[in-house]
C-alpha cells in the first residue's frame, strides 16, 4: 500500500467549514499567566490564525476509535469503581494509573526494553503508544516520539467581543456585602469576553504520518503493524463537533504521499482501504493479550508521600547550608 523505503510522510488534507460562514466559531481557551483564558491566536503573513484542536486533543478524539476494532488489545483501567479503556487514559502507559496499577512491573520492562531498541514489548502492550507517542519523565525516563500528528487552524480571523449582563432574579438581600451576595449568584453581574471568531480564510485540518519513523522499528512484522495503525488513524473519521459552538464538516479531502527523492503525489486512499491493510498487518504481527489495569491507591499515595519528604529534605538542606543525606544503596 506504502512504499515505506521510498517515502517520508503520508498526510491527509481537509478543508473545514462551519454550518454558516459568517456566524463566529468558538476556538479553545487556555490560561494566560493570570488564569484568564485566551484564544491561540497568531501573525501570520499580516493577518491573523488562531488553532481551533491541537495535537493532544485530537490525539484523544482518534484513539478511541481503536477500541473493539481488533487491532489493539482492548485493554482496561480500573480506579476504583470506575472502569474505562485503555485509549482514554492521557499519558498512556506512562499515565500514573497504569504506573501505579497491577500491571506496573510489565508496563516498566516493557518501557525499557523501548529504550534498548526493541519496542515489540510496548507494541504488544499498548501500542497505540507508537502512534501518539508518550513521556515517562518520572522513572524509567522513555521518550517515545509521536508519528501521528494532527491539527485544525483557522486563516485569517477576525476576533468577535462578547457582553453580557445578569441579572438576579432577587432583589438584593440588606446587610450582605457584595462578595457574598456574588457567590450565591444573587448579584447583578455584567459580563465582557470572548465571542469567538469568525474565519475569513480557510479552516484546514493537516494529518501527518511520519513513515521515516516507522522504518526505524527492526522487524517487517511491527513496521507494517505500526503503518497499518498509523493509515487507520490517518483516514479514521473523526468527530468535528469540537466543541459548544465549533461543528464543523469536511468539504474537501486530500490524501498525499511525500516522498524522499523530493516528490509529491496524490494517492487513492479510503479507511477502509486502511481497515483492510491494518487487520492483515495486525493478524501476521500478534495483537498482545488484552489486560486489565487495576489503579493501587495505597502505592500511589506512599510514592507521592515520600517524593513530598524528599522535597522538603531538600529545601530544609538549602536553608541550612548543609548537603542533602544520601541514601544508602542496597
Amino acid at each position: 500500500m506504502i512504499d515505506i523505503t521510498k517515502t517520508a510522510v503520508v498526510s491527509v488534507r481537509q478543508v473545514l467549514e462551519p454550518a454558516f460562514s459568517d456566524e463566529p466559531i468558538k476556538p479553545p481557551t487556555y490560561p494566560d499567566d493570570d488564569g484568564v483564558g485566551k484564544y491561540v491566536i497568531y501573525d501570520n503573513n499580516g493577518v491573523k490564525d488562531v488553532v481551533l484542536d491541537t495535537h493532544q486533543s485530537q490525539a484523544n478524539r482518534v484513539e478511541p476509535g481503536f477500541n473493539n476494532s481488533g487491532l489493539i488489545p482492548d485493554s482496561t483501567v480500573k480506579v476504583r469503581e470506575e472502569t474505562k479503556n485503555l485509549t482514554e487514559v492521557g499519558h498512556r502507559l506512562a499515565d500514573a494509573v497504569v504506573r501505579f496499577s497491577n500491571q506496573a512491573p510489565i508496563v516498566e520492562a516493557a518501557l525499557l526494553a523501548f529504550t534498548k531498541g526493541d519496542a515489540v514489548p510496548v507494541a504488544k502492550l499498548a501500542p497505540t503508544s507508537l502512534l501518539f507517542g508518550l513521556w515517562d519523565s518520572r522513572k524509567t525516563h522513555t521518550k517515545i516520539t509521536r508519528i501521528f500528528s494532527s491539527e485544525i487552524r483557522a486563516h485569517n480571523i477576525v476576533e468577535v467581543p462578547h457582553s453580557g449582563q445578569f441579572v438576579s432574579s432577587v432583589p438584593r438581600l440588606e446587610n450582605q456585602v457584595t462578595k457574598d451576595l456574588s457567590s450565591e449568584g444573587m448579584l447583578d453581574c455584567p459580563y465582557s469576553g470572548l465571542g469567538g471568531v469568525i474565519v475569513k480564510g480557510e479552516i484546514t485540518r493537516t494529518v501527518r504520518l511520519n513513515v521515516r519513523g516507522i522504518r526505524k522499528f527492526k522487524t517487517k512484522e511491527l513496521r507494517d503493524y505500526v503503518l497499518g495503525l498509523g493509515l487507520f488513524a490517518l483516514t479514521y473519521p473523526v468527530n468535528l463537533d469540537l466543541r459548544e459552538g465549533c461543528n464543523l464538516v469536511a468539504t474537501k479531502t486530500t490524501v498525499s504521499a511525500f516522498n524522499e527523492d523530493g516528490t509529491r503525489s496524490e494517492i487513492a486512499l479510503t479507511h477502509a482501504d486502511a481497515v483492510e491493510f491494518a487487520t492483515k498487518a495486525a493478524k501476521a504481527f500478534g495483537v498482545g493479550e488484552a489486560l486489565e489495569f487495576i489503579f493501587d491507591t495505597n502505592v500511589a499515595n506512599i510514592s507521592a508521600a515520600g517524593k513530598a519528604e524528599a522535597k522538603e529534605a531538600t529545601a530544609q538542606a538549602k536553608k541550612s547550608g548543609k548537603p542533602k543525606a544520601t541514601e544508602a544503596v542496597a
